[in-house]
């Protein structure tokens, strides 16, 4: 097998042929479908989600339909501030996860299974259990509105609450108080009819500079007009109220605001309110992933809803850039176990030695909040152990994804011992992980004993655990860790003894399900029983290649291969190789690859894994490395991204070919988002691959000037660097044929439908073999069964001519 390294000529060739060149982009077609086989498999019933009732008698099973259909997102949406919403029903928009369909309850100890009554055809959303271990809630949309309901614990019997509707746009609506209350958003009373457009504009839009610069990234579905502000406004007002169970009596809390946060304190005497107030931003959504840009009025009410102080006022944070933090407080909670004490932290910009300060406000009528901590990294979450015991996790960057040095403090708000380090360690590295932390705001805890849970990395697969950990001195025990030959996932204790686990246990011939299992394996009781869809996938093997790219820096893939193959028989064998780039600081973990052999081999949506139904074999997951600030590399990983990234997917090929079970002449390159990104830079400057699919990705990142993935320098800090990675100004050196598929409405920054448009502009006027598919309603992932669907044909189709029976 010979490798033909693509030496770079002149961007500007392409991008001027791009410039000049006139063609046709649109041609309708009908959607597709794949052979029963593939159909079937994303057909077949799938493992519902499972919940402990209260009480210890029962469990709840939340049944969902496997996919979407494209009626489901084909519904008008409006797109305001980053949200979608449906307009019809004042509720988020579906996009790719459907919502519930069906809830029944199964007796733990008798062979009873009740279904719960639900209105026929409605959709069933935010199930929660009421405090107490009688009741649950949840939403039931149906008849343009959003309703809130209620049920008993191993009954079928349910009822609607109250009328009023309910206003679900940015999520869970409600939430309970006790046993006997909730605590809703509704729509106003008296809304009226949503603003209309205006027939003739009062004027132009516009936007002023100011001598603050506001490095942002790209967004979609921002404001746009004043019109959109006022229906912003409009259907996101809520009115707060207090919501009796039993009668449905209603108690309004306060004035109707935009909510963007209400927290009930444990005293359930005082609120927390977060209210999003004017001026909103045309250049930034309300919030996306950490970040939060809108003004914010903070404040302590009462439960009735007078004002008790103001907690902080944030005005428009549009000059902070993503993955950083605007200043005044942020993750804010009520401690627990106080009666009304406030927690957050804050950016520190005076101070050279501490980034972040955590704060804390001892009762509302307190006159200034106390300094808890400081931090030399980023916050990144706060927990609590006992009374007074604060657990603080700093790292050293944002995203997580980007993280190689994560510290855990123990603080003692009482003062009687010292701040000291729990755990520090580099998450790139999985061998170091020490686990996490069972609970969630508040740690589960048995005095000074505290559990961990996690996975133990092994040759045969990862061994999820659960250890005992002394917070005093440091020392684990191993309470349980699932069997050698299966990956069973600790979920939660049952009980108060702790003797017991809520389990998802799966093996190689074994699909998962959900069991109840004692910590001494006396005692194992199945919850659900999901059978295996495909039982011919049980016969595709895999294997682990480890291999070193050129720099000598390891690296891992999983190679799969398809079901019956005979090395003797069958020979060598197409590929694709399927991947996604990440950046490591520790070079050493860029090769830790766990082994799945423990592990049921499931393939939902437009998965790449289907290609082992049609003879291929798949190299999964082959490592991507971009290192940065180590082997001589710059400390910014991008500065050498091109060189790794063929190094990285030239050595997979030759590891696979190696094997003698790969065609190293006939292998193909895929991925999505980011990796649909490397597939267009890895074919335009590598002849190693002879075709490629690229799904929702990104290849002029020019268009994207203020960063995107890990990248946190602009544009013109950093041109090469952009125009360097960019696919597009290379296309003329992509003779490999790709595919490219964008969903129509994706609404991530980096990779606005555009892209794909643009860069098939480039490839046809170049005279380069390529096809767009453009998915209608679909977002940043496929949801709709007709979409997955038809990606799959297209890709077996693309693969099959120019991979199988290509040159």
């Amino acid at each position: 097998m010979t490798i033909r390294r693509v030496k770079p000529s002149s961007p500007i060739i392409a991008l001027l042929v791009c410039l000049i060149a006139v063609m046709p982009l649109q041609a309708q077609d009908t959607f597709r479908t794949p052979d029963d086989s593939v159909v079937e498999m994303l057909e077949a019933e799938q493992l519902p989600g499972v919940r402990l009732a209260p009480g210890g008698e029962w469990v709840m099973k939340l049944h969902r339909p496997n996919m979407l259909s494209l009626e489901d997102i084909a519904i008008e949406r409006l797109y305001l501030a980053g949200y979608r919403i449906d307009p019809a029903t004042n509720s988020a928009a579906l996009s790719r996860t459907p919502r519930y369909e069906k809830i029944q309850f199964d007796h733990l100890s008798e062979d009873r299974t009740v279904t719960v009554n639900t209105p026929e055809g409605a959709v069933i959303d935010h199930v929660q259990f009421a405090p107490g271990g009688e009741h649950f809630s949840f939403t039931v949309t149906k008849d343009g509105a959003v309703e809130l309901w209620k049920g008993s614990i191993g009954s079928s019997d349910t009822r609607r609450i109250t009328e009023a509707p309910l206003n679900s746009t940015a999520g869970n609506p409600c939430r309970w108080l006790n046993s006997d209350e909730l605590l809703c958003e509704f729509i106003p009373p008296r809304r009226g009819e949503a603003p209309g457009r205006p027939a003739v504009p009062e004027g132009p839009v516009t936007e002023q500079t100011t001598d603050t610069p506001a490095p942002v990234r790209t967004f979609q579905d921002l404001l746009t007009s004043p019109h959109e502000v006022e229906l912003f406004e409009y259907y996101f007002t809520s009115q707060l109220k207090r919501v009796r169970a039993d009668d449905g009596n209603l108690t309004p809390i306060g004035e109707p605001a935009i909510f963007d946060a209400v927290q009930p304190a444990p005293d359930r005497e005082h609120l927390f309110v977060s209210r999003t107030v004017r001026p909103f931003s045309f250049i930034v959504p309300d919030r996306w992933r950490i970040n939060d840009w809108f003004p914010r009025e903070m404040e302590i009410w009462t439960m009735e809803g007078e004002h008790v102080r103001d907690v902080a006022s944030l005005g428009l944070a549009e000059e902070v850039p993503v993955d950083s933090m605007r200043t005044g407080p942020r993750d804010i909670h009520w401690q627990p176990g106080q009666d009304a004490a406030l927690v957050w932290v804050e950016v520190d910009t005076a101070s050279a030695d501490v980034s972040e300060r955590l704060y804390r406000l001892p009762h509302p009528q307190a006159s200034e909040p106390e300094q808890v901590a400081t931090l030399e990294m980023f916050h990144w979450r706060t927990q609590w152990y006992g009374n007074d015991t604060a657990l603080i996790t700093e790292v050293n960057r944002y995203p997580y994804r980007a993280v190689s040095h994560e510290r855990t403090h123990v603080v003692d708000l009482s003062g009687e011992e010292e701040p000291r380090v729990l755990f520090d360690y580099n998450p790139e590295d999985a061998h170091a992980d020490p686990g996490t932390l069972m609970g969630g705001r508040s740690v589960m805890a048995d005095g000074e004993t505290l559990f961990l849970r996690g996975e133990r990395i092994t040759d045969d697969g990862a061994r999820p655990y659960i250890d005992r950990f002394d917070i005093v001195s440091g020392e684990t025990d191993r309470l349980w860790e699932s069997p050698a030959n299966r990956y069973e996932v600790p979920q939660r204790f049952v009980g108060s003894n702790r003797d017991t686990l809520l389990t998802r246990s799966e093996s190689s011939s074994e699909h998962p399900n959900y069991q109840l299992r004692s910590l001494d394996g006396s005692f194992v009781q199945a919850l659900t029983r999901v059978e295996d869809p495909a039982p011919v996938l049980q016969d595709a093997q895999e294997h682990i290649l480890r291999y070193d790219r050129e720099d000598g820096v390891g690296l891992a893939a999983r190679l799969h291969l398809p079901p019956g193959y005979d090395a003797e028989e069958d020979g060598p064998l197409p590929a694709i190789l399927w991947a996604y780039p990440r950046e490591f600081a520790d070079p050493a973990a860029a090769g830790q690859m766990p082994s799945t052999a423990n592990r049921f081999m499931r393939i939902n949506g437009a998965s790449p894994m289907f290609f082992l139904l049609r003879g291929y074999a798949v190299i999964e997951n082959a490592s991507m490395a971009i290192i940065g600030g180590q082997l001589g590399y710059p400390d910014e990983p991008n500065d050498t991204y091109i060189e790794q990234l063929v190094m990285s997917a030239e050595a997979a090929v030759e590891a696979a070919a190696e094997t003698g079970w790969v065609d190293g002449d006939r292998v193909g390159i895929g991925g999505h988002s980011y990796g649909g990104f490397m597939t267009a830079n890895v074919l335009a400057h590598t002849g190693a691959f002879v075709a490629g699919i690229a799904r929702n990705a990104a290849f002029n990142r020019t268009l994207t000037p203020f960063g995107f993935q890990n990248e946190q320098r602009t544009l013109w800090e950093a041109q090469d660097v952009y125009t360097g990675m960019s696919p597009f100004m290379y296309a003329h050196q992509i003779d490999a044929p790709i595919l490219l598929i964008h969903g129509m409405d994706d609404p991530n920054p980096g990779t606005f439908p555009m892209q794909s448009e643009r860069m098939y502009h480039a490839l046809k006027g170049l005279g380069k073999p390529a096809r767009l598919v453009r998915l209608p309603h679909e977002d940043h992932g496929y949801g709709a069964r007709e979409s997955i669907f038809h990606a799959l044909v297209e890709m077996f189709e693309w693969f099959d001519a120019h991979v199988k029976g290509g040159e």
